[in-house]
């Protein structure tokens, strides 16, 4: 993953973003798993009822390698800040047009999605497009809603980054002004823990501002 020098106000608006979106409905039907899903375009209608207005937008470029479909998304803020993501790959169990176009799909929903941090799985429904027809047991889908409620890696980044500007007019470093949060390891916090977090952080910097 890649991101500008500063994700500072990409960081605030996803926040925010966060705190005002709503989860949209998993109304499509996965006939593998017996599961619901939210489909690529409510993602998308999610995703553009708050994001514009906090000036957040995104883009997503097609990639294809060998046997193999997938995109790469970008996040992108007002401001020029942006966070890169890593490209989301997947085989072609049918390497067709249906079938590269379902693989597709998939791989700008589950990214679109994580970006944002909108669950839109119960189960994994990309069996079609992977090749992978076993539906999941109970404790892989428990462990699949655990990992969409856990901290993002921008809401992490944003984390580290506001830790260190709070702590540079001391002398501290970003984990000595987490532990001060009794926080030592972000892995592990759920998104809303992480937007608290943050909302503290921003909180202190604005106060030192004012000191200042």
């Amino acid at each position: 993953m890649k991101t500008s020098e500063s994700i500072i106000e990409i960081s605030k608006a996803l926040s925010k973003f966060q705190e005002q979106a709503e989860q949209p409905a998993k109304s499509a039907d996965n006939p593998f798993f017996k599961s619901k899903y939210v489909p690529l375009e409510s993602v998308i209608s999610a995703v553009k009822k708050h994001a514009p207005k906090l000036g957040l937008s995104y883009i997503q470029i097609p990639l294809t390698e060998e046997n193999k479909v997938g995109v790469k998304t970008i996040l992108m803020h007002a401001s020029g800040e942006f966070v890169e993501f890593d490209p989301f790959m997947l085989p072609l169990d049918k390497n067709t047009a249906q079938g590269a176009g379902s693989a597709l799909t998939y791989a700008r929903r589950y990214t679109l999605s994580a970006a944002f941090g909108i669950a839109s799985d119960e189960d994994d429904d990309g069996n079609s497009a992977s090749g992978n027809t076993k539906p999941s047991n109970k404790n892989q889908a428990k462990q699949q809603t655990q990992n969409n409620n856990l901290a993002s890696d921008a809401q992490r980044k944003a984390i580290f980054a506001k830790a260190k500007v709070v702590g540079e007019p001391f002398g501290h470093d970003a984990k000595y002004v987490l532990e001060s949060y009794k926080v030592t390891d972000t892995k592990s916090m759920s998104k809303g823990e992480a937007s608290a977090l943050i909302k503290k952080l921003e909180a202190e910097i604005e106060a030192q501002k004012q000191v200042n």
